[in-house]
């Protein structure tokens, strides 16, 4: 496996999961506050724009409120080529 050259990032597939799910930014930080995470609106909508690095403790916070497995993060990042 290799990252692909033309590849999308974990912002953009945090943002494709948010919308998936029906939340807006402030939904979601909500949500992590439910779960005893502190993560503000401004810090989550860095993540989401590449400018601040999401935590594996807030990943798994994500995995959770999503419903998804950890390999949903990363699609289009990874290329199954074996050059």
């Amino acid at each position: 496996m290799k990252l692909k050259q033309d590849s999308s990032d974990i912002g953009q597939n945090l943002k494709r999961l948010r919308l998936q799910a029906g939340y807006n930014c402030s939904d979601l930080v909500i949500r992590f506050q439910l779960l005893g995470i502190d993560f503000s609106y401004g810090i989550y909508r860095k993540v989401e724009q590449n400018r601040c690095n999401v935590k594996v403790r807030e990943l798994t916070a994500l995995i959770e409120i999503f419903g998804v497995e950890y390999n949903e993060f990363f699609k289009a990042i990874f290329s199954d080529d074996s050059d």
